[in-house]
């Protein structure tokens, strides 16, 4: 690794302290040379910040002070590292652990491929070490419907080739100043959720591409800030930022855009069969989504009984 090459990894805590500083031990374990690590702390409320400043010494925090959701905090992490001349860029959740070359090979796969706008690592269920969370992802840009490739698959080396994928995660992503220039910063309309599937939408449609890049491996404990994976309040924002991201990208007319919105909605309700939370709330909180995206309501959710 040329130490030339500054790599700003950038994660974004909320109330999040021990998940943070368990990250944060992985990272230090983790190189490469010319290597920063920064905090973005959105406004936390659990004492955080000065325990990591503690603890961490020689990390970088930036606080926000309030909470400007996954996007706004991401978005002024990226700008402090593009002020700080970073090479390269990688958004990391706050809630993993990471492989000591997990960034190195990010980079290395960015360096081999000129073209790539979005690089991926591979994911693995933090509860369940070799078991595959996100391996690259299908996305039907039109229904609106996607698909983790080798979710809940056990790891067998089935899944070791770099490759492009449809749909980023971003869990853990490599961004460049070059894609960011050309494309943009995250959507913060969007708040959370859905932010990876829009910056994959607008990276292909500036002719960048994603990859998958599965020598980059992390472990995940699956969208904490918001209850789980399987939480009513992850169902409303995935519903209504869908909508808004393929309206956004690849919009249709009135009749074929009532027919993409029945189709993100009816694979919602099916999937509250294999999520244990309330049914009624679940759908309630689908229908709300429906209902804020058609009236052009983004950001937070601010009432959310």
């Amino acid at each position: 690794m040329n130490a030339a090459d500054k790599i700003y990894i950038i994660l974004l805590n909320w109330n999040g302290c021990k998940d943070t500083r368990e990250c944060l031990r992985s990272l230090e374990k983790a190189g490469p040379e010319g290597r920063e690590i920064l905090i973005v702390d959105n406004g936390s409320t659990d004492d955080s910040v000065k325990v990591l400043k503690k603890e961490f010494p020689k990390i970088k925090i930036l606080e926000t002070g309030k909470n400007l959701g996954y996007t706004g905090g991401m978005n002024a992490g990226i700008k402090y590292a593009l002020a700080e001349d970073a090479g390269y860029i990688i958004l990391l959740n706050n809630d993993t652990v990471v492989d000591p070359l997990f960034a190195e090979e990010l980079v290395k796969a960015a360096k081999k491929e000129k073209k790539a706008g979005l690089l991926c690592s591979k994911i693995y269920f933090y509860a369940n070490p070799n078991v595959i969370s996100y391996a690259g992802a299908g996305f039907n840009e039109l229904l609106g419907w996607g698909r983790q490739r080798g979710y809940n698959e056990t790891e067998s080396n089935q899944y070791n080739r770099l490759e492009e994928t449809k749909r980023p995660s971003g869990c853990s992503l490599l961004v460049t100043p070059k894609f960011i220039e050309s494309v943009g910063l995250l959507d913060e309309d969007l708040f959370c959720y859905s932010e990876d599937t829009d910056w994959g939408l607008r990276a292909r449609a500036a002719g960048f591409k994603v990859l998958f890049v599965p020598a980059s491996k992390v472990w995940h404990k699956e969208a904490v800030s918001t209850g789980g994976a399987a939480s009513a309040l992850s169902l409303y924002y995935n519903v209504r930022n869908t909508l808004y991201c393929l309206d956004k990208n690849r919009p249709l007319n009135p009749g074929l855009n009532f027919l993409r919105i029945l189709s993100v909605a009816c694979t919602s309700f099916l999937s509250l069969f294999t999520m244990k939370i309330p049914k009624r709330r679940g759908a309630a909180r689908i229908l709300r989504g429906m209902s804020d995206y058609l009236r052009g309501k983004m950001g937070p959710l601010e009432n959310k009984n």
